[in-house]
């Protein structure tokens, strides 16, 4: 089955960005402070790609109810919250989807205390976070955790950028590939948005017990 690979190809890719996360931990270790009991990255508001939601959609599905239940009231909640913030001060109409905005601040709705709940299934931006993060389109600067590094600090990143690029190419890939065999666009969402719908089912037209890919918040 087409899905199957695709999500055979992201969980590959996604050890392999978990890898590349220890191994660059290890160079920053003595200014690296990630660890259990650390959400300060979690309130960061950003989009996911339809994969990432599929991927998160599928691990929900195999929780126990109250624990899917727990998640989708809290991606709700977080939902109506997100949307009064994005919303255009000119707009008419609610805005069905969310719309992330840069420096805006909302606790992702998979915490539970401090901990992630969809801990296996993050997306790839939460497994990479807090280590210097490189952009191709803002080359001469680096992404990190004002916990870690301080803003405007020289970082050495001898052994980091190369790594770091091969691996956003592979992911530029992945999603090409994923485009052409499911014959769909491959388009963005958030993480409350893969709790409440059932994504796997969105993309790839397949579907198990748990979420209904019908519902939508209010």
């Amino acid at each position: 089955m087409k899905s199957l690979v695709v999500i055979r190809e992201y969980a590959e890719h996604a050890n392999g960005v978990d890898r590349e996360f220890r191994r660059e931990f290890e160079i920053y270790k003595d200014r690296m402070q990630c660890g259990r009991g650390c959400s300060m990255c979690c309130s960061q508001m950003f989009s996911i790609s339809t994969i990432e939601a599929a991927y998160i959609s599928r691990a929900v599905k195999s929780m126990p109810e109250t624990e899917r239940d727990r998640l989708r009231s809290a991606a709700q909640d977080y939902a109506t919250r997100a949307r009064a913030m994005t919303a255009s001060s000119d707009s008419s109409e609610r805005e069905e989807s969310i719309t992330p905005r840069p420096g805006l601040r909302l606790p992702c709705p998979a915490l539970d205390g401090d901990a992630c709940s969809i801990y296996d299934a993050r997306p790839i931006i939460c497994r990479k976070w807090g280590i210097p993060v490189f952009n191709p389109k803002k080359p001469l600067e680096l992404q990190a955790c004002e916990l870690n590094f301080r803003p405007g600090e020289e970082i050495e990143v001898d052994g980091i950028v190369e790594p770091q690029a091969r691996l956003l190419e592979e992911w530029v890939q992945l999603k090409e590939r994923a485009q052409q065999e499911l014959e769909r666009s491959i388009s963005t969402t958030t993480v409350a948005e893969a709790l409440i719908r059932d994504y796997e089912e969105i993309l790839f037209g397949e579907s198990r017990s748990g979420v209904a890919s019908s519902d939508r918040t209010e």
